[in-house]
């Protein structure tokens, strides 16, 4: 009896019908986030990756994907949005993610995270509510009445409000220089950092530095935060030391680095910001040989532009970053990476990676940028919770 019964399901099973998916990509190069995973087919069922693989799939939809290129959604990982149009302005270029690194308006973070968590056309977007500062300190110029840490709102008390605000992560604001011929600000010292660090680890939540000399970082980075979303700015630092490469390496920080912004002309700007520019930032060339000196003592490089004050836009301006790392000679999996999976280990979070059991949050793009990072311009599609809309050239290049 056993034989028999043995032999019938054998039977019932090779009767049984093959998965049908939803959605299937077929015969399409992959970069998964993290490599090259080569000529793969990819099926969605719903809004999640539910199939990659080399053996054949059945789709109620199919797309011949030969010669094409997947890619998961694209991450900057260091932006200010002020308004709903900041949050569709990255979405044709395939920027699906983005991170606020401050808002002056928590409860206005927050609604507009929910909204453009399932909306399609919209980045979705993750935030640190208010960042850590003390009263007068940088960023309060720009969010007059924030919450600081002062002598009524003590550490703990402030990182228990920003919890509650639900942020994602949790910034903190070092900035002690002279800017534009202004004095310094007041700022949060180092104790109050560590402090603030190791609250903040306490509950389970990552740690982001605002800080961008030399002193500051290699200091803070002894304190063990999780990563700088800025990069060195400032002339007087460099040539840069290898201690302070040692420094970060041996912290385990990430970087964020921001630097793209040397790259955009200055033409609109006043003539004496474009002099004090000139005489106290790094340029294009010293931010590319700093970013390719943090490649090469393993410190992981983040993509990230900033807002600068509305100098940087939301869309084509991200493309400036991954120029400058062309320049400073990474490859083109290692600007991948760094535009995409580095971000979703950075932080933690499920962003930038492509897998079985993940959102499907992806572009397609119609050639390799292994083989040319620029094609990362040539989006032909892009799918965010597996839903998608068409991609206009003319919406996508106008921006240029």
């Amino acid at each position: 009896m056993n034989r028999y019964l043995l032999l019938t399901i054998i039977i019932l099973m090779g009767c049984s019908e093959p998965v049908k998916y939803n959605l299937v990509i077929q015969n399409v190069g992959l970069f998964d986030g993290h490599q090259d995973k080569g000529t793969v087919n990819i099926a969605i069922n719903s809004d999640t990756i539910a199939a990659i693989t080399t053996e054949e799939l059945i789709g109620d939809s199919i797309i011949d994907g030969t010669d094409k290129y997947v890619i998961p959604g694209l991450v900057n990982a260091h932006v200010h949005v002020s308004t709903l149009d900041d949050l569709q302005a990255g979405y044709p270029f395939g920027i699906l993610t983005i991170m606020n690194m401050h808002s002056g308006l928590e409860d206005r973070e927050l609604e507009w995270k929910q909204i453009s968590k399932d909306s399609v056309g919209f980045s979705t977007l993750f935030g640190s509510g208010h960042a850590a500062t003390v009263p007068g300190g940088h960023p309060n110029q720009f969010s007059l009445g924030m919450e600081t840490i002062n002598d009524s709102v003590s550490i703990e008390n402030w990182v228990d409000h920003r919890i509650a605000k639900k942020v994602d992560y949790i910034k903190i604001v070092r900035e002690h220089h002279q800017w534009m011929g202004y004095p310094a600000l007041p700022t949060l010292n180092y104790g109050q950092i560590q402090k603030l660090i190791e609250y903040a680890h306490s509950k389970g939540y990552k740690v982001v530095i605002h800080a961008n000399t030399v002193e500051e970082m290699m200091k803070i980075a002894e304190l063990k935060p999780d990563g700088f979303v800025h990069m060195l700015d400032y002339k007087e630092d460099y040539p840069v030391s290898e201690s302070y490469y040692n420094a970060l390496k041996e912290s385990g920080v990430f970087v964020v680095t921001t630097g793209g912004i040397a790259l955009k002309p200055m033409n609109e700007a006043p003539s004496f910001v474009q002099e004090w520019i000139r005489r106290n930032l790094l340029d294009a060339e010293q931010r590319a040989e700093i970013i390719r000196n943090l490649h090469e003592h393993a410190i992981m490089i983040v993509v990230g532009t900033d807002a600068q004050e509305g100098q940087m836009d939301f869309g084509s301006d991200y493309y400036l970053e991954l120029n400058l790392y062309k320049m400073a000679g990474l490859s083109n999996v290692e600007i991948l990476k760094a535009a995409t999976g580095n971000a979703a280990r950075a932080f933690n979070l499920p962003i930038g990676e492509l897998q079985v059991g993940t959102k499907a949050n992806m572009i397609l793009l119609k050639d390799s940028p292994l083989d040319n990072i620029e094609n990362l311009k040539k989006v032909e599609q892009v799918w965010k919770n597996g839903r998608t809309k068409t991609i206009s050239a003319t919406t996508m290049y106008k921006r240029h």
